[in-house]
């Protein structure tokens, strides 16, 4: 690289497509229309300046990846930027889409090559994710299960039903042979070790899926806390109230001295340069009443902050449909099957031989609300507390919320407690039952943009012509 090629790369790589005060800029737009983490679109749009840095100095035609495409796209409709950006580079940058003509497929590959020498010329190795993928998802390095052994919570009751019969004959002459007093104490103690049982599959299972997770993907490992935050409690809320928390600290925001429930800026310290902090300031100036309620509510419809959902759906869905967590749940089941396909049949013998079974049916019931309740909130808790760990401030724990709640400010500001608890504002999403596969939706729909869908990007772009 030359004198004038590496200040050209200087000045390109300098170049701002975003500004602290746009709620829905370049960036922002770019991941929530294609659902990318913060560091994916940083690394997709880092790479797109080098793409384009290679087609000015370029006299051949370059090729784009297909995310570096899908920032070409999405560029090109911001065209008072895209201007400035080919000004800077001196060079008007044409998109050329593939037409399917004869030949083409042939040029196409050597662009590609040409492209991957350029690059390697001046930048060393590609970013092998951000140059082989076609979505973020697909980035997302987890062994699935396959379909067929990823039943439903209500296929494996069906099953299980269907299976009660046969067990009954099977467990008849055995429990034939029990007395009362000594079933009990058998019951009691299947219950334990099957409790004991399951949560031993539930941790192994799940520690293996989120291990795997992140120490085979680079971009898990490299979310940031809002993104953790939000993966790990699927609403939107709680991070605002991180956000005000960190602007009552920095003293930018205190509470009104004519009445505490109001909040208002602190004029005489500067700005925060954290766009999201940035933008619950400047909705402290929109609304006149400036509450906590409003604030919060308001900030949290923005796709600023709801983006943030899509890469937590897509996350969970990859751990739910692991081949770790699918193959433990199986585990699992067989091992509740047991223990209540031994239960029902004493029940029925008790039945159809007159026997009482008042004991033993309340027994049964409660032991099912245990593994319901049990089932339906401990992945969920996992999955929070491993999210949480991996941020390094004050919120590394099931209790990041402690920090808020004990802030005298923002008990001023009023309306916490209500706001956590309700689901009246902004865009959080009931929390599934973990458990239950099908209930994690999979997030693969495309987002409609009124300008350029950067979702239906050209499938193949014949890059940028030479001069």
């Amino acid at each position: 690289m030359n004198k004038e090629e590496k200040l050209l790369w200087e000045q390109v790589e300098a170049y701002k497509f975003d500004t602290t005060e746009e709620n829905y800029g370049f960036s922002v737009k770019l991941a929530h229309e294609n659902k990318w983490t913060i560091q994916f679109t940083e690394d997709a749009i880092l790479e797109y300046k080098k793409f384009m840095f290679l087609a000015a100095v370029s006299k051949q035609m370059v090729s784009p990846s297909h995310i570096i495409d899908i920032v070409w796209h999405l560029h090109l409709t911001f065209s008072h930027s895209y201007k400035k950006f080919c000004e800077l580079l001196g060079k008007t940058i044409n998109h050329i889409p593939s037409t399917g003509k004869s030949g083409e497929k042939e040029v196409l590959k050597n662009a590609v090559e040409f492209t991957r020498e350029k690059y390697e010329y001046y930048f060393d190795k590609q970013n092998s994710t951000i140059w082989s993928v076609k979505s973020f998802e697909e980035a997302i390095k987890l062994k699935q299960a396959s379909s067929k052994w990823n039943v439903s919570n209500s296929q494996l009751v069906l099953i299980g039903l269907a299976l009660l019969i046969p067990a009954f004959f099977l467990w008849k002459p055995i429990l034939l042979k029990i007395g009362n007093p000594d079933f009990i104490q058998i019951a009691v103690i299947a219950l334990v070790i099957t409790i004991l049982l399951v949560e031993y599959f539930v941790r192994d299972g799940f520690n293996a899926a989120y291990n795997s997770l992140v120490y085979d993907n680079e971009y898990i490992r490299k979310l940031r806390p809002e993104e953790s935050i939000v993966i790990a409690t699927k609403n939107v809320e709680q991070l605002t109230l991180f956000k005000v928390n960190n602007l009552f600290e920095n003293k930018l925001v205190e509470t009104s001295s004519e009445d505490n429930t109001k909040l208002e800026k602190v004029t005489t310290n500067q700005l925060s340069d954290d766009v999201i902090e940035y933008s619950i300031l400047s909705c402290i100036e929109e609304h006149p009443d400036n509450n906590l309620r409003t604030i919060v509510g308001e900030t949290s419809k923005k796709p600023l902050l709801t983006r943030f959902l899509d890469t937590a759906n897509i996350i969970e869905d990859k751990i739910v449909n692991s081949k770790a967590i699918v193959e433990h749940k199986l585990v699992i089941s067989f091992l509740l099957f047991l223990l209540y396909s031994f239960l029902f049949s004493r029940f029925i013998l008790g039945t159809l031989r007159d026997k009482p079974v008042l004991i033993l049916m309340i027994f049964i019931v409660l032991s099912l609300v245990i593994f319901y309740v049990y089932l339906s909130d401990r992945y969920k808790t996992l999955y929070k507390r491993k999210f949480l760990a991996t941020i390094d401030t004050h919120v590394d724990t099931d209790q990041y919320l402690e920090g808020i709640l004990y802030n005298e400010n923002i008990i001023f500001a009023g309306a916490l407690t209500a706001l956590v608890i309700s689901s009246g504002y902004g865009p959080s999403q009931k929390s599934t039952s973990w458990f239950d596969s099908s209930s994690c939706s999979s997030c693969n729909s495309c987002s409609s943009c009124s300008s350029c869908s950067s979702c239906s990007s050209c499938s193949s772009c014949g890059g940028c012509g030479g001069d």
